[in-house]
Order: structure tokens, then C-alpha cells, then sequence
């Protein structure tokens, strides 16, 4: 009997190795229902720090961690505070470079240049812990305590680098959180995205100004575009199940129809790269079903054929699945059969 007892245990190993997974499954899968709960708020309740831990919970799926940034943020919050002139000497500009020798100077919050493409950059558990993150998390810190100080801001959505702004009339000023909470003029941030365009001597930039004039604060654009980042990480680093989660998170913030599709297109090719080719092919026939209503004329023709392809191939791939299973079946009743 003494055998028995050794299948035992590690059967017993093997259970309590799933019920792990179960567990780390679901808490990843409560991230996704808190997130998607935080979003279905109107746009200016959205707790903007819960909603960034309920994402950070894809990775590390405890759900204490988001008091804990809560916490830490009133904390650093209160620290800042003490360093600020009395409310009613206190002035926008002064407030805001108080902010960031606070952060970035004493705190040390930097960009993280030599990793940009690592995901705990987007992280916000993250990137309290290890000071280091991407503009837009940084920004999200840099705004959390410059509302708790007074001054409230809005995120500024540029091509290739994230911004912020104080919601102040006639103060028309930008601050860049992955260059150390420098404050810009407009011009100055047309002089900076040049850099990343190729353009000639002669070429001017213009951004268009009408952003000044727009005080909402966004919340679906702003982590669509954490989650964007993240997906591409994801996707680039051929961890496609953790694409995946990114894309179920993303489901609960599309800011609009097309962004809601692109993403199912993405869950669907995720599943394909997985392999998981049954469910591939209801989600990219069903992508491909809807882009002409959603796209309109616009439908890329490209992308169309592509998705096509693999419609075909994961089709293939369900009915070689479905033989193997019979021949699998089959030979295990001939071998049956023959005890008989």
C-alpha cells in the first residue's frame, strides 16, 4: 500500500498547483470586474488611482495593493503639502515647481529611458515602488498630488508623449513628467515632437492650441492609451496571454466603436498566436462581420485579407484537431474491443 500513498501525494501536488492557478485566474479576472465597474461611473467620478491598480492587478493580482497606493499617495501628498506656502499665498506656477523639485528631486521619480518597454513601467504599484515609469503613469502620480495640493489638471493627449496641464485660465503651460516635471510653453513642445517626425529645415510643426480650451477629463482615452502601451509590450515580447487580459480590460474603456473593434480584431489574433483556434475564428469573423458598419468606407484592405488568412488557417487547424481527436477515440475502442 505504501505506493498508493506516493500517487497521493502527488496528485495532491498537482490539485493544489491548479487550485494556484484557479486562484491567480480568478484575482486576475476580479482586476478586470473592478476596472470595469470604476469605468461605468460618469467621467468625473472615476477614481483615477483605483482604476490604474485595478490593471496593475493583471500582474500582481492583490487587491490590498490598491489601498496601499491610495495610501501612499495621500501620504506623499501630505508630505508636499508641508512644503507648500500657505493655500492663500499660493500661486499656480509657484505650486507647480514646488511639485516637481518635490517629486523628482527628493523623491526621485524619473522616466525610465533605458527600459521604456518594460511593462512594470505601467504599473502604478509599480512605479511607486520603484520610482521609475513612462510619461503618462507619471503624469498620473504628478496629477494625483498636485489635485490633492489645489491645483487640478488634465491630461494633454499628444502623438509620441504624453502631457498634462493645470486646468487655470491664462495659464497656458504644459508639464512633462518623463523630462523631470519641466513646464513648457506650446512652442516649446512643437520644437520637442519635431524631434520625433523627420521633417525638413524649413517645416514647422503646429500643434492645434484648441486643448486649452478643454477642461474634461477623459478617462477612456487616458487608459486606453495606458493599455494600448501595454498591449503592444505584450504583444512585442510574444506574451500573448498577457495581451490578452489587456484586451479584456480595454473591452470597458473604448472611448468609441472603431477603438472597441480594433481590439476585439487584437483578442482574436491573441487567440490565434495561443493556438486556442475555435475561439480565433468566432472572434475575427465576428470583427470582420462588423468593420464595415463600424469603418464605413474606411475598412483596411490590408488588414482585412490578413485577418482572412487566419480565419482560413485556424479553420484548418479546428478540423485537423477534430481528426486527431477521432483517430485518438477510435484506435482507444479498437484496443477495448481487443481485451474484450
Amino acid at each position: 500500500g505504501g505506493g498508493g500513498g506516493g500517487g497521493g501525494a502527488t496528485e495532491g501536488t498537482v490539485l493544489d498547483g491548479l487550485d494556484g492557478q484557479f486562484a491567480t485566474l480568478a484575482a486576475q479576472r476580479r482586476g478586470q470586474m473592478l476596472f470595469a465597474e470604476e469605468l461605468s461611473k460618469p467621467d468625473d467620478e472615476i477614481d483615477f488611482v483605483r482604476a490604474a491598480m485595478y490593471i496593475a492587478m493583471h500582474r500582481r493580482p492583490d487587491v490590498e495593493r490598491v489601498d496601499d497606493a491610495l495610501q501612499e499617495l495621500d501620504e506623499l501628498a501630505a508630505e508636499l503639502e508641508a512644503r507648500l506656502p500657505p493655500p492663500e499665498d499660493r500661486f499656480p506656477l509657484r505650486t507647480l515647481k514646488a511639485i516637481g523639485r518635490y517629486m523628482f528631486e527628493e523623491l526621485g521619480f524619473e522616466g525610465n529611458k533605458e527600459e521604456f518597454y518594460d511593462p512594470r513601467n505601467s504599473c502604478l504599484d509599480e512605479v511607486l515602488a520603484r520610482r521609475k515609469g513612462i510619461p503618462i503613469t507619471l503624469a498620473l502620480v504628478y496629477m494625483e498630488l498636485a489635485r490633492r495640493g489645489g491645483v487640478p489638471m488634465v491630461g494633454v493627449n499628444l502623438p509620441a508623449h504624453f502631457m498634462i496641464r493645470p486646468l487655470i485660465d491664462e495659464m497656458e503651460v504644459l508639464v512633462d513628467c518623463f523630462r523631470g516635471g519641466e513646464l513648457l510653453f506650446v512652442e516649446d513642445v512643437e520644437e520637442m515632437l519635431k524631434g520625433y517626425y523627420t521633417m525638413g529645415d524649413g517645416e514647422s510643426l503646429t500643434i492645434d492650441r484648441s486643448f486649452f480650451q478643454d477642461s474634461s477629463v477623459r478617462p477612456r482615452a487616458f487608459f486606453t492609451r495606458v493599455l494600448t502601451n501595454l498591449k503592444q509590450i505584450y504583444f512585442n515580447q510574444d506574451e500573448y496571454g498577457n495581451a490578452l487580459q489587456i484586451v479584456g480590460y480595454q473591452a470597458h474603456c473604448a472611448p468609441d466603436d472603431k477603438v472597441a473593434l480594433f481590439n476585439r480584431r487584437d483578442g482574436g489574433i491573441c487567440m490565434f498566436l495561443m493556438k486556442r483556434y475555435e475561439e480565433a475564428v468566432e472572434e475575427l469573423t465576428n470583427y470582420l462581420d462588423d468593420s464595415p458598419e463600424v469603418l464605413g468606407g474606411e475598412g483596411e484592405v490590408g488588414d482585412r485579407e490578413q485577418v482572412l488568412q487566419m480565419v482560413a488557417v485556424a479553420r484548418e487547424q479546428v478540423k485537423l484537431a477534430a481528426i486527431r481527436q477521432r483517430i485518438i477515440t477510435g484506435t482507444g475502442e479498437e484496443e477495448e474491443k481487443e481485451e474484450e
